[in-house]
């Protein structure tokens, strides 16, 4: 637009070069004329927050399922990552039953989680930047996975039966 004005073609013809509307070329032009102490400035509008849905619908079935096999694909991924053997497998998904099974009461007043469980499982992992030295043993992985399970008590034992006969597989 720079090279149009120097060489004075109309606003008909830069807007011709350029694919745009005359009408954009003569703002173009009226803004770059007005000295920059006098431009208005782009005020920086405050963000509306993103409302905040749970990852499932506790009482529909179909939400249920389909975060099932979400759930189930998560599980099974972590467990490849984490090169765990059957032994292992077999001791941390026993032990996380256990404790959703013993803490059942308090289970039932955590929040369904809003991400979707390969997000909630990422987001809750331990970070080995932040902890160095530690190297996390079967009871903290149970712990862990307790703390991602579905919060129903059905979905979650079928969760953990599912993946013990794929890991047994």
């Amino acid at each position: 637009m720079a090279l149009g004005i120097q060489a004075r073609k109309s606003n008909r013809a830069i807007a011709k070069e350029l694919n745009v509307d005359e009408g954009t070329v003569r703002r173009d032009k009226k803004f770059l004329e007005t000295p920059e102490h006098l431009r208005p400035v782009k005020k920086e509008r405050p963000k509306k927050p993103k409302k905040v849905k749970p990852a499932y619908d506790p009482v529909d079935t179909t939400s249920l399922e389909l975060h099932f096999q979400r759930m189930s694909k998560a599980l099974r991924l972590w467990i490849a990552e984490e090169k765990m053997v059957l032994n292992e497998i077999e001791y941390v998904l026993h032990e996380a039953g256990k404790r959703l099974y013993l803490g059942r009461d308090r289970v039932s007043a955590i929040p369904v989680p809003t991400e979707s469980p390969s997000e909630f499982m990422s987001v809750t992992r331990p970070d080995g930047s932040v902890w160095r030295d530690f190297i996390p043993n079967p009871d903290f992985w149970a712990d862990w996975l307790a703390f991602c399970l579905p919060r129903q008590h059905e979905l979650h034992r079928r969760l953990l039966r599912e993946t013990s006969l794929w890991a047994r597989s």
